[in-house]
Parts: structure tokens; C-alpha cells; sequence
């Protein structure tokens, strides 16, 4: 059974839109979802023990292996739910997948770089599970209005959050990586940083009607942005900052009149201009250097092997083995490593310029969408979440790799902000031709 939910002009740019499913956590289904959910989110580093410096290559080896017994039937319990969810939605499912070709074109060609990967199987298989998490993300767009998406991903972050409080308190050989630093239930420290930055990226745009409002969502911050201090991911604390001055600014923005643009254009370069100015401060107050920890360097080291493969690369996740010249970049850099923290040389890796290409073809159609969005005659705060969302990948992709990650909540809230930011900008919210943005998300089968 299914409902069409419809945006009406009359709602202020401020407000809530009233698309929200009265009995959403009355549902046997939101339930499975959210075990789903979390189990995306934990990226089966549940249970890993935290590694010294001498050991991680041999972690590193086991973890691009075939799945263990235990990793193999939590994967198998994620896609059963998943499957099982979007058995009855699998039209609208696809339909969203076809409407985002450029973000579908990165499973496409992983899929396809299996053919000059240096390890076709694990490219093969990686490439399915990418798959996957475009469809399910997909499934996840269709099926709920952008404030269900909202509430469903807030409460996800809640039993991540709780969950990691438990496990760092209760089993520190679980919940705490070598240096002391909070990981919870992710493998790594910044997996929690950015799992938890990215399933409450919505608190920052929640309406505030009034004092004690902002009250309320300032003590429900205080979880999140306490369990980033705890993992030390600076990273994740950096985009967190940009997605709260996309809440504050984008507004500011948008309601200028058009005279007034160039003057708040150019103060915003200046203003962006004096913070590059002033970045040596900025790092030192953030515990960095002018290196970004020697990152720097190794990016040097690696972008030598990035242009040994320049035009296609060594394969979707196919470079960061532990062997080959992926050992031989460990050996210069003087320590084992999961990726280059810098997702478009992660990129020119996997898939050469192919890829970078096609990161640029995704930015300038998320700016469209987001221009597009912004002429409207107004813009809820769900709008300025997805376009959020997006600018905080596309900026924390110089210091983390983000996407296109074949697990982890990462790239799926992504696409999921790729395609709200579309849905939205081609609805014209105000249009009554166009008024059915989602359909079935408040009467939902059970």
C-alpha cells in the first residue's frame, strides 16, 4: 500500500516540510532496516582486535582475502535484509539508479576493471558488494521521504554511537585502537569519525522553531561530535565544521538579492583566501603540520605508482593488497598502509584518469543540481542537507577517500544525497506538475 507525499508552496524555507511518517518506528520493517543499517555501518570491524605497527600488513592481507566464516554470514545477513526490503520496490528502486548514470558509472567501470585489475577475483567481488551499496542507497531514496531519510539515519547513528560507547567501555581490546584512540564497533578510528559524521550530517539541518529547540539539538550533538573528539579524527571534526556552515551559510546565500552576490561572493573567496593564508595556525590547533602527518610525502611516493597505470589504473581496490607495488610504496613510505587518505589519488589508483574524469562530470552535475535547486522560490532544509552531504565528500576526499567505497556508510549516504539533490531539483518543488517527489514512504507496507 502506498501514499504520494507532496510538497506544498506554502511551507517556509525554515520549516520541516510534513512528509514524515507518523508510525515509521512502529514498522517491523524500519527495524530490519536499521540492523541493516548498522551493519553497513560497522563495515564487519565489530569485533577487530587493534593492531601494532608490526602487525597491520599481515591485518592489511587478511583483509583483502576471501571473507572468514564470520565476516561471510554477516555480509550474507546484510544483503538478505536488503534484498528482502526491497523486494516490492525493486521498479522504483531501479529507476533511481538509472536516473543517477554518473554515479552508476562508477559501478560500471569497477566492474569493468576487473578485465586489466592486478587481482581480477577481489575487483570482481568488490565491485559486487559497490553494487550492492548503490542499490540499496537507491532503495533507501525511492522508499523514504528526505525527513524519514533523516530520522532513520539519526537513529542508525544513535545505536552505532551507543553501541561504541559500550564496546570502547566494556571491551577496550575491541573498542579502542592501538593509541588509545575511541574506534567502537568500525575497524579503525576514523571508520567511527566518519560513520558517525555521516549518519548524523542531518541533526545540523533540523528546523529550530525556537530556544528550547536549539537547546535540544545542541545536547543531542554533544553524542556525536563527542565520539570524534574520542577517535581523534581530525578529518571528520574538519567536515563536520563544513557541514554546520552549509546549514548556517546556504541560506545566507541563496535569500540575497542578486545585486548583492558579487559583494558576498568575493567576501567569501577572501574569507576562503585567508583561511589558506593562515593554514599553518589552523593545522597546529588541529595537532597537524604543514605535511598533514607526513601525508604530504606520501603522497608523493604514491602518485609515482598512480602514473605507472595512468589511464586506467590498477583496478577497482586492486592497489592496496600488501604486495606488488602496493608493498613496494609501503617499503618507501616506512609503514603499512589502507590507502593514500586522499580519495582522488585513491581514485587515479583504481581507475587512472578514467576515474578522476569522471569525479569531475559527478561535481559539475552536483553543482547543477544544486544551482538548480537554489533558484527555487525556497528550499528546505532537507535541500541544503543533501547539497551538505555532497560538498563534504568532495571536499573531505583531499584528506580521507570516501567514495566510491565498496562498504561503509560513506557512499551510501552519498548517493543517497545525489539522488534527493536531483529529485528535488527536478521536481520544482513549488510545481504542481511535478508534485510527486517519493511515493509510498508514509503508508509504507508492513
Amino acid at each position: 500500500m502506498s501514499a504520494t507525499l507532496t510538497f506544498t508552496p506554502t511551507v517556509s524555507p525554515n520549516a520541516c516540510l510534513p512528509n514524515q511518517d507518523a508510525f515509521l518506528f512502529q514498522r517491523a520493517r524500519t527495524w530490519w532496516l536499521l540492523l541493516a543499517l548498522f551493519l553497513l555501518a560497522q563495515e564487519n570491524g565489530i569485533f577487530t582486535v587493534a593492531s601494532t605497527a608490526s602487525e597491520k600488513l599481515k591485518v592489511l592481507r587478511q583483509f583483502y582475502a576471501p571473507s572468514t566464516t564470520l565476516l561471510l554470514m554477516s555480509t550474507i545477513l546484510l544483503w538478505t535484509i536488503c534484498a528482502g526490503l526491497a523486494v516490492k520496490r525493486i521498479g522504483p528502486t531501479l529507476l533511481v539508479m538509472l536516473e543517477q548514470k554518473v554515479v552508476l558509472a562508477f559501478a560500471v567501470l569497477a566492474f569493468l576493471s576487473a578485465i586489466w585489475s592486478q587481482d581480477p577475483q577481489l575487483t570482481f567481488r568488490k565491485s559486487i558488494l559497490l553494487f550492492l551499496v548503490f542499490g540499496f542507497a537507491s532503495f533507501f531514496a525511492s522508499s523514504y521521504s528526505p525527513s524519514d531519510q533523516m530520522r532513520l539515519l539519526l537513529a542508525a547513528g544513535v545505536i552505532v554511537a551507543l553501541a561504541s560507547i559500550a564496546m570502547a567501555i566494556l571491551l577496550p581490546q575491541y573498542g579502542l585502537d592501538s593509541g588509545g584512540e575511541w574506534k567502537g564497533v568500525l575497524g579503525q578510528k576514523n571508520q567511527l569519525g566518519l560513520a558517525i559524521l555521516f549518519l548524523f550530517s542531518g541533526l545540523a539541518f533540523y528546523p529550530i522553531s525556537n530556544n528550547r529547540r536549539l537547546v535540544t539539538v545542541a545536547t543531542q550533538a554533544l553524542l556525536p561530535i563527542g565520539l570524534i573528539v574520542l577517535s581523534q579524527s581530525k578529518g571528520s571534526l574538519i567536515m563536520a565544521v563544513l557541514l554546520i556552515a552549509v546549514r548556517l551559510y546556504g541560506p545566507f546565500l541563496r535569500n540575497r538579492r542578486r545585486d548583492q552576490l558579487p559583494f558576498v561572493l568575493f567576501a567569501t573567496f577572501a574569507g576562503i583566501l585567508g583561511i589558506l593564508l593562515s593554514r599553518n595556525m589552523l593545522l597546529l590547533l588541529l595537532g597537524r603540520d604543514s605535511t598533514l602527518t607526513g601525508r604530504t610525502h606520501e603522497w608523493s611516493i604514491i602518485s609515482d605508482y598512480a602514473l605507472r597505470h595512468l589511464w586506467l589504473g590498477y583496478g577497482y581496490v586492486a592497489f592496496w593488497t600488501g604486495t606488488g607495488d602496493s608493498l613496494a610504496a609501503m617499503n618507501l613510505v616506512g609503514g603499512a598502509l589502507h590507502g593514500s587518505d586522499n580519495g582522488y589519488l585513491d581514485t587515479m589508483l583504481q581507475f587512472g584518469l578514467a576515474g578522476l574524469c569522471l569525479w569531475i562530470i559527478l561535481l559539475l552535475v552536483a553543482l547543477r543540481d544544486i544551482v538548480k535547486l537554489f533558484r527555487e522560490p525556497f528550499v528546505p532544509l532537507e535541500g541544503y542537507w543533501y547539497a551538505g552531504v555532497v560538498l563534504v565528500v568532495f571536499v573531505g576526499s583531499f584528506v580521507e577517500s570516501l567514495f566510491p567505497a565498496p562498504g561503509g556508510v560513506n557512499t551510501f549516504v552519498f548517493v543517497v544525497a545525489c539522488a534527493g539533490l536531483k529529485n528535488l531539483s527536478n521536481a520544482g518543488i513549488h510545481s504542481a506538475s511535478r508534485s510527486e517527489l517519493y511515493s509510498g514512504a508514509n503508508h509504507h507496507s508492513t
